[in-house]
């Protein structure tokens, strides 16, 4: 039984009674280390061992050989989650929901281009793991799987999500499919080498 929450007495009753805990959304290393931090109390609490423990961060994802347009896909797409997002989950960001009150406003009123248009770049990728596949592990590695998360759950997003949800073409961002193939042949074999010990 796995246990996907906010924390902090849920993470540490999941790492007490659960096979593991996943944490949806947050990219922040301090998301990470919050959400470890009480799984392993919970654990030790129940004379369990953590790291045996499927530990998840679910991440809107996306990879491509074009930065820039992975980055921008995942924006856009980043922003139809702001409003799930607990305030304590958003100051482990190093934001409020008061700085994301015009976006959530624009949203309930139906002007979602105005909505996108407020999501900045910054906002995109501090609620998103995107770019090109050295950029994506160097993410994962240094904000998330150093915490003690052990299972990436990559939410790929990509331009025909986005033309679906807001009419918008991103130029040169490519397809699931493709994407797929270079967390296969890139991203998944450099986390493999840096996971094995020297």
């Amino acid at each position: 039984m796995l246990g996907a929450m906010g924390g902090p007495r849920s993470f540490a009753v999941g790492g007490e009674l659960f096979d593991g805990v996943h944490q949806a959304i947050g990219t922040s290393r301090e998301t990470y280390e919050y959400m470890v931090d009480n799984v392993k109390a919970g654990a030790e609490k129940a004379g369990r061992n953590w790291e045996d423990l499927d530990i998840g961060a679910w991440l809107v994802m996306s990879v491509m050989e074009d930065s820039a347009a992975a980055k921008e896909t995942a924006r856009i797409m980043a922003a139809f989650y702001l409003s799930a997002m607990p305030e304590q989950q958003l100051n482990r960001h190093g934001i409020s929901g008061s700085d994301l009150k015009p976006i959530l406003d624009a949203f309930a009123a139906g002007d979602v281009p105005k909505a996108l248009e407020l999501t900045t770049p910054e906002l995109g990728e501090k609620f998103s793991v995107a770019g090109t596949p050295d950029e994506v592990v160097e993410r994962l590695r240094r904000d998330i799987v150093s915490t003690g998360v052990n299972h990436i759950i990559g939410a790929v997003v990509d331009p025909y999500l986005v033309k679906a949800f807001t009419g918008i073409d991103i130029p040169n961002a490519t397809d699931t499919h493709a994407q797929l193939r270079l967390i296969r042949d890139r991203v998944m074999p450099a986390m493999e080498r840096a996971a094995t010990p020297a």
